[in-house]
């Protein structure tokens, strides 16, 4: 799993540097999203920019991060999804679940506007 994960103020960035979000690789995934969200931090960006398919395991890995973010509220971002990912997210019935942005300055803007 390749993954750049950055802290600016706070905000948790956890840049996914993988094309195919498949169960394979999801493991890893989970418990590095677990580890970064921690209720100390004031967001959670996940970056899937570079991201062109994503299967259910990869849907849960983001569920997974968001939930336990939600008892905090504590935002959880998901950035530069491709039109197609953002219509799985839509058929999954999710875009009320996560906020969208496209691209981390944007995520850092909204953030710090609320």
């Amino acid at each position: 799993m390749n993954l750049v994960i950055e802290n600016r103020d706070g905000i948790t960035i956890v840049e996914i540097k993988e094309r195919r979000l498949l169960s394979e690789v999801t493991s890893k995934l989970k418990a590095k999203l677990l580890i970064e969200a921690q209720p100390d931090i004031n967001a959670l960006l996940i970056d899937i920019s570079q991201v062109e398919t994503i299967d259910s395991s990869g849907f849960g890995a983001f569920l997974l991060a968001q939930r336990q973010l939600r008892e905090h509220n504590i935002p959880v971002f998901i950035v530069g999804a491709s039109p197609s990912i953002y219509n799985m997210f839509e058929i999954l019935s999710l875009v009320d679940t996560f906020s969208f942005a496209e691209t981390i300055d944007d995520a850092i803007k909204a953030i710090k506007t609320t």
